[in-house]
């Protein structure tokens, strides 16, 4: 599809290919990233949008309800403030007032106004001068008694020892009724069982005005005690709160209801208040907010994880499990309880897949908008931030199991203490204790839900993506991988050297900080390729016996050297390699040229022209990574030592120096984005592993034997190969050129010119001869060769041009 749509816009417009698929992946570029925003826009107003349709903004307190109200998501255990302080106003409604404790006081002061008021009676009535009209009205005038005209007459009609007796009963009931506790709410109670204190002696009409004369005189002794009533009411109402919950669908109010305060307030929490110009304005605010998110992440890639930016992919894998993260929030919003949702799994993922860099701004994006999507909590921005920060930045060995129970565990330590700062209520409340303490269960079962899910996410990734994770590099690793084994056993010095490599690969990836699994497991399968034809390269040749030699065709003996990336990349194909891994597979020679193009040249008679380069470089493309970097010259120089055979610590020092030097010459490296810093650190970890390999050993002396000695015996005879040319090094000195390594490398030889010296006596250094034993299996003829393949059949560069030609290189083949 992207093929014929690069060729309608070539065809459209007459550009060139590399234009139209530039232009090509900006629209996916663009579309993608719009389609990202609309999605999360959508989904942080989803209650604004597809929710609040019912028109009930205009409702207020006192109004009926049009139709049935049902609540449009699950509304879990909230305070109401409504039905709170109704509840709070009953309670306090409900506590007895608190009194001060009887004034003794106040009971002397109407014991001494009793004599007072039964003196003066008594004086009136002995008034000799005094009219009976005249009595009467005096004791009428009494200011602290009123009592009826009967009683009045009965009174001043006693005879005098019938008085005492009334006067003794009336002190005596009023000192005996004082002594209680009498207040303003229970004062008429005690009036009312007054006739009981009457003594039975005295007639009806006696007791009546013997009542009648006390009620008068009956004060209340005790006091409200108001600070302390008051205190009580505030502390009984202070442990009261009420909670409400709604289910999606739950009828709030039916059609004809009133709209009570505690109803308009449910209404209003659930979003079904809010005016449409609201809507519109929550909506432009979540697609600022979303853009905002983009754009910064966006910088923060290209400024951090600029590599990642260029796989498309990838990102829209990432991008993917954002969406679905954030849908997960406003999923649990709506249907369940957003505590126990596990955003920090997003984190841990991220983390496993991208690197902490990418799983920090990934979190703090979510926080932003899971935030916003609750009615912008700042509570839940920092409930999904911290926990999402921890896990990054705890998770260290995503390839292990164990690894993420300890991410798990510090997810829900941060979350309980994010909602205990958070928790608004009284801890020395039981309501508000019981909902804290499972507001912590939750955010435990979080932190286990945060482990589990992630594990889960990173099988299904490895699974239908087949991305190099920490679970596929440790499966890839193992010995028993059918690719490993079918290596061992087809090409056993490649499978030797690919050890080396992986191991040198591993060291400089850790000293540089970088994916050190990811080199060493690829290390392991860059060289696959070299099954189809293993005797063409040195590991696996029986010393002596090179097939280059018999072949006598450099163009063909290049195309066979060259075809091991090709054809290596197929295999891994074949064998489901992740992606990553065959890249490192086609990189890790880059584009440089083969060692036949010198050969092919001087057959030519050193015109250049006539030797088409193509056939002769590396399809590429250059390392495109530090990682593939790394594997290029771990390569290189284990190749190049090895063949050597150096014998000092220092010409192994000087070997991958070279070997260095002439990646950053020939360009490379350029791609990489690998420093100079990088390359020292490199150059060390590679001579101290060279070094503690090929360091040179001890020649014990041979055990006496009981054989007579005997010369040793001649090598059989081999078929006769050519000598190597000749070649001019530019200073006047003939070089014979030999090959040496996987890739046949040059080794020069300094040739004296040809002139005729005088007859002399030569000594070289004798070098022990090894007796190699040959199977029958390996003395037998090499297959046939394979044809030589066209020109440029293989100069298809990954993810790059494929018209544009690779520069020549002279670089030294290892």
């Amino acid at each position: 599809m992207v093929d014929w749509l690069s060729g309608l816009l070539q065809r459209t417009f007459r550009i060139q290919p590399v234009q139209s698929r530039n232009i090509l992946h900006w629209i996916g570029t663009i579309t993608a990233t719009a389609s990202f925003v609309i999605i999360a826009t959508l989904l942080v107003v989803y209650d604004s949008v597809f929710l609040g349709s019912n028109n009930l903004a205009a409702l207020h307190v006192g109004d009926t309800a049009p139709q049935d109200i049902r609540a449009p998501i699950s509304l879990s255990s909230f305070i109401s403030k409504v039905l709170t302080e109704q509840r709070q106003a009953e309670i306090r409604r409900s506590v007895a007032d608190i009194y001060f404790p009887p004034d003794p006081a106040v009971s002397r002061q109407q014991s001494d106004l009793t004599r007072q008021i039964l003196d003066y009676i008594q004086n009136i009535r002995l008034d000799p001068y005094g009219t009976a009209q005249q009595k009467i009205e005096d004791l009428r005038a009494i200011s602290d008694m009123e009592l009826s005209d009967t009683t009045i007459i009965q009174i001043l009609g006693l005879d005098d020892k019938t008085w005492i007796d009334i006067t003794d009963q009336i002190t005596g009931i009023v000192e005996r009724v004082m002594r209680g506790e009498i207040r303003d709410s229970n004062i008429q109670s005690v009036i009312t069982q007054l006739p009981m204190q009457v003594g039975v002696r005295f007639t009806e009409e006696q007791a009546n005005a013997i009542v009648e004369v006390v009620k008068n005189l009956i004060r209340p002794n005790t006091l409200l005690d108001v600070s302390a009533t008051e205190q009580a009411r505030e502390n009984a109402a202070a442990n009261i709160s009420v909670r409400r919950s709604f289910e999606r669908g739950q009828i709030i109010l039916r059609a004809g209801e009133r709209v009570d305060e505690a109803a308009y307030e449910a209404l209003s929490l659930l979003g079904l208040l809010e005016p449409n110009n609201q809507r519109v304005q929550d909506t432009v605010r979540a697609v600022l907010v979303t853009i905002i998110v983009v754009v910064v992440t966006g910088l923060y890639l290209n400024r951090f994880k600029p590599d990642l930016l260029r796989t498309s992919r990838f990102m829209m894998l990432l991008a993917a499990l954002f969406l679905i993260t954030l849908m997960g929030a406003r999923l649990s919003i709506i249907y369940g309880q957003i505590y126990l949702y596990p955003t920090a799994a997003m984190a841990i993922l991220f983390t496993a897949l991208a690197g902490a860099e990418v799983s920090i701004i990934g979190v703090l994006g979510l926080a932003v908008l899971v935030g916003l999507m609750q009615n912008n909590s700042l509570e839940m921005a920092m409930f999904v931030g911290v926990g999402g920060f921890l896990a990054t930045l705890t998770l260290r060995r995503p390839e292990r199991l164990n690894g993420y129970f300890l991410p798990g565990l510090l997810v829900a330590l941060a979350s309980i203490t994010v909602v205990v700062i958070f928790f608004q209520g009284d801890f020395t409340s039981t309501s508000t204790t019981t909902g804290l303490f499972e507001l912590i269960i939750y955010c435990l079962v979080n932190g286990g839900l945060a482990a589990t899910v992630s594990l889960a996410g990173m099988y299904i990734v490895t699974l239908l993506f087949n991305l190099p994770t920490g679970f596929k590099l440790v499966e890839l690793s193992q010995p028993s991988q059918p690719l490993l084994q079918r290596l061992l056993r087809e090409a056993p010095g490649t499978y030797q050297h690919s050890l080396q490599v992986s191991n040198m690969s591993e060291q400089a990836a850790n000293a540089i900080g970088l994916n050190a699994d990811l080199v060493r497991v690829a290390a392991l399968y860059h060289d696959v390729g070299k099954m189809i034809n293993p005797a063409f390269f040195t590991e696996n040749q029986v010393e002596g016996i090179n097939p280059h030699d018999a072949l006598d065709d450099p163009a063909r003996s290049a195309s066979i050297i060259i075809s091991h990336v090709t054809e290596g990349e197929k295999i891994a194909r074949q064998y489901r390699l992740p992606t990553r891994i065959r890249d490192f597979i086609l990189e890790h020679h880059g584009t440089q040229v083969v060692y036949f193009y010198q050969l092919a040249v001087q057959r030519a008679g050193g015109d250049a022209s006539t030797v088409d380069i193509e056939q002769f470089t590396y399809p590429g493309p250059k390392p495109q990574t530090r990682e593939t970097a790394v594997l290029m010259l771990a390569d290189s120089c284990e190749a190049t030592v090895r063949s050597r055979k150096p014998t000092k610590k220092q010409e192994i020092a000087d070997i991958v120096q070279q070997i260095i030097d002439g990646k950053l010459h020939s360009g490379q490296l350029d791609e990489s984005g690998i420093t100079l810093n990088d390359i020292r650190i490199i150059r060390k970890t590679f001579v101290d592993m060279l070094q503690a390999v090929f360091h040179p050993r001890i020649d014990y002396p041979k055990l006496p034997s009981a054989q007579p000695t005997r010369e040793p015996a001649s090598t059989p005879a081999l078929p006769q190969k050519p000598v190597p040319p000749l070649l001019n090094n530019g200073n006047g000195t003939t070089v014979r050129t030999t090959t040496d390594s996987d890739r046949i490398p040059v080794v020069t030889v300094p040739i004296e010119p040809q002139v005729t010296p005088p007859a002399r006596n030569t000594q070289t250094k004798e070098i022990p001869a090894i007796k190699i034993v040959l199977d029958a299996e390996d003395e037998a003829p090499l297959p046939d060769v394979p044809p030589l393949p066209r020109t440029g059949e293989y100069r298809a560069i990954k993810n790059g041009d494929n018209n544009k030609p690779a520069p020549p290189k002279d670089d030294t083949e290892n």
